[in-house]
């Protein structure tokens, strides 16, 4: 993990020293877990320090960072609630044995996760309660054991325990060494913050969240990060993620209801086909420009020609860099720029303007070889799923008025992954190498009903003929040239006519899916 060499600011402190400044623990730190190992350390190291004035207790570094007028601990939370804790029970033993002891103060400590924080302020103002109960009795008995000492200990508290505070630039770096170093516990994930932070906040406002899926909000809200920012280059490989979430998700009842509201809009994009395609080329960050146009009413089932000038072409030229072994951080930079068109209101025409000279301009990331376009379409390295996604994508395109139920739509191996001995009794392969280079070359695939493709399973072509013949004449939406296959060429000629029909298909592509003859050059 790479951190900028300024970001850390390093300073040697007397721990107590920062008694007067407000401290909140991050959501990313889970709860307080000391043991009585860690609190048998600490009370062994004060009291050594109370026999030997000239010696300072060294407790290991804080990592924070600061936001809103605050010290965001992203290491240290167990060594100064710790800490707070003792301070509690020197206050609580003095007042109930009426000792006079020297002025000292609790830390003004809170955690970000309300519910952690609920219990800790219920232990410091009320009554000790869970997970800090077991620790303050520890250290109850601790000091009423060395009551004599009580003074000592609050010397010791105020001068004698020093850190190395690390303040880092923001939330990212100080989670960065927080995962290095860990000494505090396993981090939260990015997912699990952002559930608890939408949990707790719909909670406080009283707003349903009850359909709200967690799977995908993490997506969403870059998403929306981009939407109402100028800066479109954010992935959220970070943690800035809980600053955003603070200051533009959870920041009132009105900014929570707002993005709760298009959270609810973006659920049409669920079974939208384009977004099947997204995830068949593995190109998460397509999802950006769809669910972008969403937020701003653009609905591309009626809308079809953001569909056929934007988001197909954006498609096929997230393919074509994956064919070319291209960095994704192309394609994010490409993305950003469209993206930063369809927020100023650029029409269609110039931002698919801007895509062709993209690809003209800059070849080698965008254009591939008929050719090579075609060996791609029978390489065994080239994942399924990208296809999957160009027979899917012709599917859509062909379909101009109808909509294309995607999860009905099985990726169809006519030659099965796992063929009966049926298949090498009638001279096909039997030597696993042999059978894999048929299996998932596209002159082998076919899409189909779901309900045919669950019955016919391994069976022989004979057998499966018969079945989609059944289908396959009524299931208009799936009759396309690319989609279509000469069963008795197939059963006769073999891997020969496989081969064939991957030559045909690729020039198909070339001719007739959106960008086509953009990207692929003869």
């Amino acid at each position: 993990m790479l951190i900028d060499k300024n970001t850390i600011e390093e300073r040697y402190i007397n721990i107590y020293s920062l008694h007067d400044k407000k401290i909140s623990i991050p959501i990313f730190q889970r709860f307080y877990d000391w043991k009585s190992k860690e609190i048998e350390q600490l009370k062994n190291e004060i009291l050594e320090l109370a026999e030997g004035k000239d010696s300072e207790l060294y407790l290991l570094d804080f990592i924070f960072y600061e936001e809103d007028d605050c010290i965001k601990l992203a290491d240290g939370q167990q060594r100064i609630i710790t800490i707070n804790n003792l301070i509690k029970v020197i206050k609580s033993i003095a007042k109930e044995h009426k000792i006079q002891i020297e002025d000292i103060s609790l830390f003004d400590i809170s955690y970000d996760v309300l519910e952690y924080n609920e219990k800790y302020l219920i232990h410091l103002n009320n009554y000790p309660r869970s997970p800090f109960k077991e620790v303050f009795l520890n250290l109850k008995k601790f000091v009423e054991q060395n009551i004599e000492k009580i003074n000592d200990i609050i010397e010791i508290l105020k001068n004698r325990i020093f850190v190395y505070a690390k303040k880092c630039k923001n939330a990212d770096d100080a989670f960065i060494i927080f995962q290095q170093i860990n000494t505090g516990g396993k981090p939260l994930t990015k997912d699990e913050i952002i559930k608890t932070a939408i949990n707790q906040y719909a909670s406080i406002y009283n707003i349903s969240i009850a359909d709200i899926k967690f799977k995908t909000i993490k997506q969403e809200i870059t998403s929306y990060y981009k939407f109402i920012s100028d800066n479109n280059d954010a992935n959220f490989d970070n943690m800035q993620i809980i600053s955003f979430i603070k200051k533009n998700i959870t920041k009132d009842r009105n900014t929570f209801q707002s993005f709760i509201n298009i959270i609810h809009t973006l659920k049409q994009v669920e079974n939208n086909p384009i977004k099947f395609v997204i995830e068949y080329i593995n190109r998460s960050t397509l999802l950006d420009v769809l669910n972008i146009l969403v937020m701003m009413n653009v609905d591309i089932t009626i809308n079809r020609k953001y569909l056929d000038k934007l988001l197909l072409p954006l498609c096929m030229m997230s393919i074509m860099l994956s064919l070319n072994n291209g960095s994704p951080t192309t394609f994010r930079y490409l993305l950003n720029e469209v993206i930063r068109k369809i927020k100023c209101n650029e029409t269609l025409e110039n931002i698919e303007l801007y895509l062709i000279n993209e690809a003209n301009d800059n070849t080698k990331p965008w254009k591939r070889a008929l050719s090579d376009f075609e060996d791609d379409l029978g390489n065994t390295e080239v994942p399924i799923g990208i296809k999957k996604a160009l027979l899917i994508i012709d599917i859509i395109d062909k379909n101009k008025s109808g909509f294309v139920n995607v999860k009905k739509i099985n990726l169809e191996h006519i030659y099965p992954q796992n063929p009966k001995i049926d298949w090498a009794l009638n001279g096909w392969p039997s030597h696993s190498e042999d059978q894999r280079k048929i299996i998932n070359n596209i002159g082998n695939l076919l899409l189909i009903c779901e309900n045919v493709n669950k019955k016919i399973k391994n069976a022989y072509i004979t057998d499966k003929v018969k079945e989609y013949e059944k289908i396959i004449n009524k299931d208009k939406i799936l009759q396309t040239e690319i989609n279509s296959i000469d069963f008795k060429n197939f059963e006769e000629n073999k891997d020969k006519y496989i081969s064939e029909r991957q030559k045909t298909i690729a020039r198909r592509i070339q001719k007739s899916l959106p960008f086509g003859q953009v990207l692929i050059k003869d």
